[in-house]
């Protein structure tokens, strides 16, 4: 499957970075000075940091080469910063995440000033690929598009904080709702997942190469989870029943302290509410399961008799059958750690999947507050099992004498 945003060049590709800088501007700029200091807290970065992290990602991976590594295995660039720096406050593998409440961050002036003047630098640099071959394209824009899924993700991420912190939703922004789910039946085959090495257009270190697996026969929901679905199981004191939750979760459940998920709360006539950013909200039945961790997924499955997907199957299903709906409602937690593909080669960008390999879990699809150019289906997002900040739901697959 051909992603337009995976093979972007020339006025597109710096049309797109326009519109990610634009996007990135307007999740934090309509915030108040206060909501611009927010507690420290777990997940989350400091607002002008994230900022000239965004800059200087672009920057020194664009403008700044060739790069070398250092025998810790810290990336540099043999040009110095022009317009984000130092490298030691701004690369988020060489200042840890509590430091960055610390140290002292550029003004909203002095940010403004450098992220206009990053951006414009690397439009400039954008190479004319307009007689190169296929391969040779995709050498010279490979930064380019690597710092536009970058902000793409970080402005995914002001949005998850939006909602951390309790303040208001993004304009235009409300909770997905999902279809009835039904059953749909996908024929095993012997096929790949990932993508091949010479394949054209931008990939991620971590979906390559792509690796071929057998797969039986499967009966998989149609869409993610729905709210009113889940609300059956807390219902039924799923959450206080120790069967339910396997013992991975036994540290998460001892930190819980809620018969509920975290986000969910009895109004005063009994009903459910959920939180949405600053507001409690009515649940509604047929919106999407949304900020559930890894652990609360599974346990639901085993109330249900049924499990969650493999990265696989949900891939397969999501190249193949037209009735799978998936993308633009929420990240899928499935049954799979994060973990390279046989063959892995860290690109060089090397921090952005080997540090995290084993001690995450792969999610697939994505969020509404995913930008479009990020729906792949052969994309992997990780986050740690724990996880319910993030945008993030599931769907279930029926169990099988085979599994």
């Amino acid at each position: 499957m051909k992603n337009e945003a995976r093979h972007l060049s020339g006025t597109q590709l710096a049309a797109a970075l326009r519109d990610s800088r634009q996007r990135t501007l307007a999740l934090v700029m309509d915030l108040s000075e206060a909501q611009w200091q927010p507690a420290k807290q777990i997940g989350i970065n400091p607002i002008a940091w994230e900022l000239a992290h965004i800059a200087w990602f672009a920057e020194f991976w664009i403008l700044r080469g060739p790069h070398y590594r250092d025998e810790l295995g810290f990336a540099h660039a043999q040009q110095t910063p022009r317009f984000a720096g130092p490298d030691t406050l701004f690369d988020s593998a060489k200042l840890a995440h509590a430091a960055r409440w610390t140290e002292p961050m550029p003004s909203l002036a002095e940010l403004t000033k450098l992220l206009a003047d990053q951006l414009e630098a690397c439009i400039a640099a954008i190479p004319d690929t307009t007689n190169l071959a296929a391969q040779r394209v995709d050498e010279e824009l490979y930064f380019h598009r690597l710092a536009l899924f970058h902000e793409d993700m970080h402005g995914e991420a002001f949005c998850w904080m939006r909602a951390a912190l309790g303040y208001s939703a993004p304009e235009h922004m409300t909770i997905p709702k999902v279809a009835v789910s039904i059953s749909l039946s996908i024929d095993g085959a012997k096929t790949k997942i990932g993508i091949d090495h010479s394949a054209t257009g931008f990939s991620f270190d971590n979906e390559c190469p792509a690796r071929g697996i057998i797969l039986s026969n499967y009966e998989i929901d149609s869409t993610p989870l729905s709210a009113g679905e889940f609300a059956k199981f807390v219902d039924d004191g799923g959450y206080e029943k120790p069967q339910f939750w396997p013992d991975e979760a036994g540290a998460w459940r001892a930190q819980s302290v809620c018969a509920h998920p975290q986000r969910w709360r009895r109004g005063s006539g009994g009903d459910w509410q959920t939180r949405w950013f600053e507001l409690w909200l009515p649940l509604e039945p047929n919106s999407v399961a949304i900020h559930l961790n890894a652990f609360e997924a599974k346990a639901y499955c085993l109330w249900a008799g049924r499990r969650l997907p493999s990265a696989a199957e949900w891939e397969y299903a999501a190249e193949t059958h037209p009735a799978f709906s998936w993308g633009h409602s929420v990240w899928e937690w499935t049954s799979d750690a994060f973990a390279p593909y046989p063959g892995f080669e860290a690109g060089p960008y090397r921090e952005y999947s080997q540090p995290w390999f084993h001690n995450h879990r792969e999610l697939r699809g994505g969020a509404f507050t995913t930008h479009l150019r990020m729906h792949h289906p052969r994309y992997r997002n990780f986050f740690q099992p724990h996880r319910n900040d993030v945008f993030a739901g599931f769907r279930t697959v029926a169990i099988s004498a085979d599994t």
